[in-house]
């Protein structure tokens, strides 16, 4: 009879298959849900100063910040399976303790997303 029940849930299995093929999307996910919390917890307001300043200086660097960046992403792609890992808790953990770096982080990267798309919008009055 319990055969015929059909399934609730989410098995340990597939959470772990999931997390495997979706490491940094995970990743990211955890840093911005741990910042948000901790973000409220130390640092009140601070981290949306922190995101606008990042913003801003995506808008005025983004080559710069987007080559830091890149170079940041490809030093955790090069290295093996458990340095990935102990980096990903160390940033986790970043996260607790410096929510803000993660804010300014994503602020810079939507500082360099607005102005790529203000560029490919507007080319002629971007040059």
């Amino acid at each position: 009879m319990d055969e015929k029940k059909p399934k609730t849930g989410v098995s340990v299995k597939e959470i772990e298959t999931f997390t495997k093929k979706h490491r940094f999307e995970v990743f990211f996910c955890l840093s911005l849900i741990l910042s948000c919390f901790f973000s409220f917890v130390f640092f009140d307001g601070w981290a949306i100063i922190a995101a606008a300043i990042g913003g801003i200086l995506g808008i005025l660097f983004p080559t710069k910040i987007a080559e830091l960046i890149q170079r940041f992403a490809l030093f955790f792609h090069k290295q093996e399976d458990l340095t990935q890992l102990i980096l990903g808790i160390a940033g986790l953990v970043l996260s607790v303790f410096l929510p803000i770096l993660t804010f300014l982080v994503v602020g810079a990267c939507g500082g360099i997303y607005l102005q790529n798309l203000t560029a490919r919008i507007f080319p002629q009055e971007t040059e």
